[in-house]
C-alpha cells in the first residue's frame, strides 16, 4: 500500500522550489508513466543535473539518527554499467559556524550511492530505490534496490541536525536519464512534537 501525503505539479511554485538548481528541466514522460522524467543528453552542459529537495529542516530539530529511510520509486532509464548514471541520496546537516563546517551552507554532507556490483539495474525497470532501511511504503511490489555505500564530506555524527534531504544526479556523467514517480523519507519520532512520520511526495505533470 502506498500513501502519498504530498503532491507536486510540474511547473508550480512548489515544484520550482523543490527542484532547486536543476538543468535542463524535468518533463512529462514520453511513455506515459506517472511522474517526472529527466535526461541529460550527450554533449550537454557540464553542470547539467537534477537536484530534488524533498525535506527542509530549517524550522525543525530532526537529527541524523532519526532518519530511517530515504527512497524514490521510478527507474534509471539509461544504464551502461556506469555508476555516474545512477542518482544518489544526500543528507546535509546544519552549520555550526565554529570553524568545523565542511561546506558553504552545510556542516556535513552524506551521500548514499549505488554499489553496482551487488545491485542489479535494468534500464527502464520501475523499482523502489532506497538507503538505510527499506521504506514502509512498498509501491505495489516494485523491486527494491538498496543504495548501501555512504560517502561522507565532513564528520558523520548521528546527533547532527538535518538541514536538507535530497535526490541528485551526477553532473560529471556524460549522459543520464532518470524517471521519478515519488520520493520521500521515513522518520522516527523527534522533538517531542511528532511521532513516527513520513514524507511521500507524488510528482505529477
Amino acid at each position: 500500500m502506498t500513501e502519498h501525503n504530498f503532491q507536486l505539479k510540474l511547473g508550480s511554485v512548489g515544484a520550482n522550489t523543490f527542484k532547486g538548481a536543476t538543468t535542463p528541466l524535468p518533463v512529462a514522460d514520453a511513455n506515459g508513466r506517472p511522474g517526472w522524467s529527466y535526461s541529460k543528453a550527450a554533449g550537454g552542459g557540464t553542470d547539467d543535473k537534477f537536484n530534488y529537495f524533498f525535506y527542509g529542516g530549517t524550522h525543525e530539530n530532526m537529527k541524523m539518527k532519526h532518519v530511517k529511510s530515504m527512497f524514490f520509486c521510478g527507474s534509471i532509464d539509461a544504464w551502461s554499467n556506469d555508476i555516474q548514471q545512477a542518482p544518489f541520496f544526500v543528507i546535509y546537516t546544519k552549520m555550526k559556524n565554529d570553524g568545523t563546517d565542511a561546506g558553504a551552507f552545510y556542516h556535513s554532507r552524506h551521500a548514499y550511492v549505488l554499489h553496482k556490483d551487488t545491485q542489479l539495474i535494468r534500464p527502464g525497470e520501475r523499482c523502489l530505490f532506497y538507503c538505510l532501511q527499506a521504506p514502509q511504503d512498498h509501491f505495489s511490489g516494485a523491486r527494491q534496490v538498496a543504495f548501501r555505500t555512504r560517502i561522507d564530506t565532513g564528520t558523520y555524527d548521528p546527533e547532527n541536525p538535518v538541514l536538507f534531504m535530497t535526490l541528485h544526479s551526477d553532473s560529471s556523467s556524460t549522459a543520464h536519464s532518470v524517471h521519478v514517480e515519488a520520493l520521500g523519507s521515513d522518520m522516527q519520532p523527534f522533538d517531542g512534537r511528532v511521532g513516527a512520520n513520513h514524507i511521500n511526495i507524488k510528482l505529477i505533470v
